[in-house]
């Protein structure tokens, strides 16, 4: 557990404020390629737990994929967006965005209902 957040997380935040702070533009999109990648292995992960904890050895293979992702000569994170995470974003794109708009929309109606609150009590 320690180890792979270690390499998952603290090293890659690492490598990522040096790319923020470079001029180089891949670096960043390498970095933000490898957040979405490790955003969604992590949402799998969470609802996997119950089937993952029979499997010996995991930790041991999720430190080596957490590796394999991020690595600049495996680029795993690259291959996995391209092949998998961007065809099904994309055909997935319109639904996506109408979540997305919808939530903002209640996220709007809460906070006019807080002002209407507010107004209220002053």
């Amino acid at each position: 557990g320690l180890m792979c957040n270690l390499v998952g997380f603290i090293y890659p935040a690492f490598l990522s404020f040096k790319a923020i702070e470079s001029e180089d533009k891949e670096d960043d999109t390498q970095w933000l390629t490898y957040w979405v990648v490790y955003a969604i292995f992590n949402i799998v992960e969470t609802f996997a737990d119950v089937i993952i904890f029979w499997f010996p050895f995991y930790y041991s293979f999720k430190f080596g994929f957490l590796i394999w992702l991020f690595l600049p000569n495996t680029m795993g994170a690259k291959t996995l967006y391209e092949q998998f995470i961007l065809p099904f974003y994309q055909s997935k794109e319109k639904q996506l965005k109408a979540a997305a708009e919808e939530y903002n929309q209640l996220g709007e109606d809460d906070e006019e209902s807080s002002d209407d609150e507010d107004k209220k009590r002053r």
